[in-house]
């Protein structure tokens, strides 16, 4: 406690006579409220309500200052609400991460269900001031030369989708709403809520969606309308090879693969399973302290399989069609083979040890042998050959990185959009040899399909600078190539609430969390920072100054849901680049 006693705080009412006849007010009642705020914990706010006795009708008067500390009917102060929104959203603290921050730091005490109901709050007082500084923002836009605007939305699978509006020239996100669908109807009624907030943009970039084509055109009329090359790089995937993949992830669930595995790793002594990150480790590089016993050879063929299932891992976050899941689980399991070859030689024929290794290799092998599935595979290979190039050609989605669309750079001047055009035009014309060459109908198909998308968007993925006019000077506009930045805030977004909640379902977060949530971005551009609240320490202010009833009205129906994460430890070792060869070693080691 900050306080061995609750401190009272006296509060005097401003209002001191009638505004109708100006005679004095009298004392309905001395009143009492237990305030949590920051910098004093938890205190009790006494104060009188007065009133008139021949104007009833009024109602009492209460004093003011307490109405800019804490909302009328809570408990909870504004200062409190935007510490809480600042380590979740700043710092990505889990709820009971705050919890404990607040009570040891502050000494305010909140349950974890208070503490996700504010952090909503937050998000809800956010998108008030944001709402009500419609017109600051909008002047401020008309300082800059006009605005780009980005469109895009994220969801999961019938989800609603989270659709965010974003100018790239001041930083802003202006605008954001749950839809149903992208169908032409709902993005132009989008749409135009943006305009009539901000005014027509000069240009904008969202993805190859048909309906966004056809409502930007009914809203804006012929404005510049160019295609995000990260969208169009992603169409063009899974034009080319969505079939082998999706026929590769059913040959692999009707093989029950990576079912099998798992329940071969439960079965697997637990002791093995409960091993520390060290003593994995120490297994790999000095094996001859396990000995050779079949308990050596079973915590193998256990990290054996844990690389298996690890196969996620070789992608780079960015997910289908830039990183092949599936495939990548098809290629683990031939390399996993290969290494049960390698291995079997160093067994006595029909010894236990020899057994439990041959029933891991007579899983993998009807699948990795599997004709149907080493034609799709062989497939999939030759035309994600063609995308990998494409994606090189449009330096789009890097494979050297890990969560990739977090790290990402944008394009933004016009030597280096020359440069990829001329690489683009370099890929065409070898795509069209490789078309000549092939025999396969089929892959012709493929790569005329990929040559033809080019064509037809080319006017729409190239755009030059636009030159604008601010204050009778000539201004260039650097169109973004991508909605790079629009996807790093969804990945954030998701980032968010999988840590707060602590679950990995993307529809469920997006069936609950607030449709303005993508506001909260702008908290880190100090521009939008300075024009909207001045400073970050004027936030609880511009809070107080909100009609507490609108807040109620937005919180009303809205859910929370959370709860449970794994540990990463011993992936560490199984990402290894050596490890599949120190595996190989130690298996020779022990061998008994």
């Amino acid at each position: 406690m900050l306080f061995k006693k609750t401190p009272i705080l006296n509060f005097e009412v401003e209002q001191k006579t009638c505004p109708i006849d100006g005679h004095r007010l009298y004392i309905q009642k001395t009143c009492e409220r237990h305030i949590k705020s920051i910098g004093i914990g938890t205190f009790t706010a006494r104060f009188p309500a007065l009133y008139c006795k021949k104007h009833p009708r009024f109602g009492s008067w209460r004093p003011e200052e307490l109405d800019t500390l804490v909302a009328s009917n809570s408990n909870v102060a504004y200062n409190v609400i935007v510490e809480i929104g600042k380590l979740r959203f700043m710092e990505n603290r889990q709820v009971k991460e705050i919890r404990s921050i607040l009570c040891e730091d502050q000494a305010i005490n909140l349950s974890t269900s208070e503490i996700e109901l504010l952090i909503d709050k937050f998000v809800f007082y956010l998108a008030a001031v944001h709402q009500q500084s419609h017109e600051l923002i909008k002047e401020q836009i008309k300082k800059q030369g006009g605005y780009i605007l980005h469109l895009d939305s994220t969801c999961e699978g019938d989800s609603p989708k989270i659709t965010s509006s974003f100018d790239a020239v001041s930083g802003f996100v202006l605008y954001s709403a749950k839809l149903t669908s992208e169908n032409k109807d709902e993005i132009a009624c989008f749409l135009k809520t943006i305009q009539d907030h901000f005014g027509s943009p000069h240009a904008i970039v969202s993805d190859m969606s048909k309906g966004i084509e056809i409502a930007v055109l009914e809203t804006f009329g012929n404005i510049r309308h160019y295609i995000c090359h990260y969208h169009f790089l992603a169409a063009v995937g899974k034009s080319l090879f969505e079939k082998e993949h999706d026929s590769l992830r059913q040959a692999l669930s009707r093989a029950g693969i990576s079912g099998a595995l798992k329940t071969l790793r439960r079965k697997m002594n637990k002791s093995i399973v409960g091993s520390t990150v060290e003593k994995i480790d120490m297994h790999l590089t000095q094996p001859q302290q396990l000995g050779k016993t079949q308990q050596a050879t079973e915590l193998l063929i256990y990290y054996l399989i844990l690389w298996i299932l690890d196969y996620s891992s070789d992608g780079n976050g960015y997910g289908f069609p830039f990183d092949q899941r599936y495939l990548n689980l098809y290629e683990r399991l031939q390399e996993a083979q290969m290494i049960i070859n390698a291995v079997t030689s160093y067994y006595p024929v029909k010894t236990e040890n020899d057994n439990l290794l041959w029933k891991l290799y007579h899983i993998i092998k009807p699948v990795v042998d599997n004709a149907s599935i080493k034609s799709t595979v062989a497939s999939y290979k030759i035309k994600l050959a063609v995308f990998t190039d494409l994606r090189h050609a449009l330096e789009i989605a890097p494979e050297t990185v890990h969560n990739g669309l977090t790290q990402e750079s944008v394009i933004s001047s016009t030597q280096e959009l020359n440069r990829i055009q001329t690489k683009v035009k370099k890929f065409m014309a070898d795509i069209e040899k490789k078309t000549i060459k092939t025999t396969d109908r089929k892959i012709q198909n493929s790569y005329e399909n990929v040559k033809e998308r080019l064509e037809k968007s080319w006017h729409r993925l190239f755009a030059d600078p636009l030159i604008v006019n601010v204050k009778g000077e000539k201004k260039l506009f650097f169109v973004h190539r991508t909605n790079n930045i629009m996807e790093k805030h969804f990945r954030q977004l998701n980032y968010r609430y999988r840590r707060i909640h602590g679950n990995r379902s993307v529809r469920r977060n997006l069936e609950n969390i607030p449709e303005q949530l993508p506001l909260v971005e702008n908290l880190n551009n100090p521009n939008y920072l300075q024009l909207v609240f001045q400073d970050e320490t004027k936030i609880a202010q511009r809070f107080s100054e909100i009609n507490v009833k609108e807040i109620r009205k937005v919180l009303i129906d809205h859910r929370n849901k959370k709860q449970v994460l794994c540990s990463r430890q011993t992936k560490h070792i199984l990402r290894l680049p050596e490890f599949k060869q120190r595996l190989v070693s130690a298996f020779s080691t022990v061998a008994a």
